[in-house]
Order: structure tokens, then C-alpha cells, then sequence
């Protein structure tokens, strides 16, 4: 994981709420998966889309998490912040990569991060179909030269 923080465009942040954390008295190790779910919505918002009911973006786009890899590297507690650091690694015909890193901004302590392939599905079969240049190039042109591109 790359944790150069200049690379990452889009920071959201998030306060741990009483009912996430377990019986430790840390983050249970599934929220940090909801943190970073959620960095990925404001993520699309803020390109400029909308969301409509049945995961479907507001041009016809059907974007499903295919893999998630997380690191668990240190335990998140009660009322602390959370900046979840986002960004699009990558980009191919089908899929693309968002990478987060999640930080204590006030320790700099690293608590996880997070890899999540997502595809883009045919709103009729659900099978992978190429994603709407118009979706794609909102994508490059917010990520930059921070983004690679693979034509497969």
C-alpha cells in the first residue's frame, strides 16, 4: 500500500461512535470496512454523481465491490478521529482499485488499510461491461497523474 498521502485527493473523516467498538472497548474489525465504504460514496459524490436505489449511479452505472484486502495495523478507540485517505489507483476496461489509508490525524497513527477492486456491471445481465468514458475520465481527470491506467 501506498502511503505517500499526496497521492490521495479525497480525505473523509469519521469520529468512532460508541456503538462500533466491541467488547475491547476498540473498533470492531468489520467498521473499518464500513469507513472506508463510506470514503468511497462521498469519493463518487464528490466527482459529481448521485446514487439511485439497486447500487445504481445516476447515469445507468452499476458499480459492485468484487475483493476487499484490508491490514489491520493498529486498534481505533472510542471518540477518536478517523481521516480515511482515498483515492483510485487504477483504472481498467472493467474494474478499478481504490486504495485507503486510514489515520489518526491528531497521532499520525496508521490504524488500516484498504484495497477494494470494484466492477462495473451491466445494469440488464450483471455481467462486467466497460465503464462509461464519461465515468472515466471524471475519474483520471480528479486522480491525475496519481492513476494508471490498463487497457486489458
Amino acid at each position: 500500500m501506498d502511503l505517500n498521502l499526496d497521492k490521495y485527493k479525497y480525505k473523509y473523516q469519521v469520529r468512532v461512535r460508541n456503538f462500533e467498538v466491541d467488547s475491547l472497548g476498540i473498533v470492531h474489525n468489520a467498521i473499518y470496512l464500513e469507513y472506508c465504504e463510506t470514503a468511497r460514496f462521498e469519493y463518487i459524490r464528490e466527482l459529481g454523481f448521485k446514487f439511485l436505489p439497486g447500487s445504481v449511479i445516476d447515469d445507468g452505472i452499476r458499480i459492485m465491490v468484487k475483493r476487499n484486502e484490508i491490514n489491520y495495523y493498529h486498534p481505533a478507540r472510542i471518540d477518536e478521529l478517523i481521516d480515511v485517505y482515498t483515492r483510485i489507483s487504477y483504472i481498467k476496461n472493467s474494474s478499478y482499485c481504490f486504495e485507503h489509508v486510514l489515520i489518526n490525524p491528531e497521532t499520525n497513527i496508521v490504524y488500516c488499510d484498504n484495497k477494494s477492486i470494484q466492477v462495473n456491471l451491466n445494469l440488464n445481465n450483471n455481467r462486467p461491461e466497460r465503464i462509461a468514458d464519461k465515468y472515466r475520465k471524471l475519474i483520471i481527470d480528479f486522480e491525475g497523474k496519481n492513476i494508471e491506467i490498463i487497457n486489458t
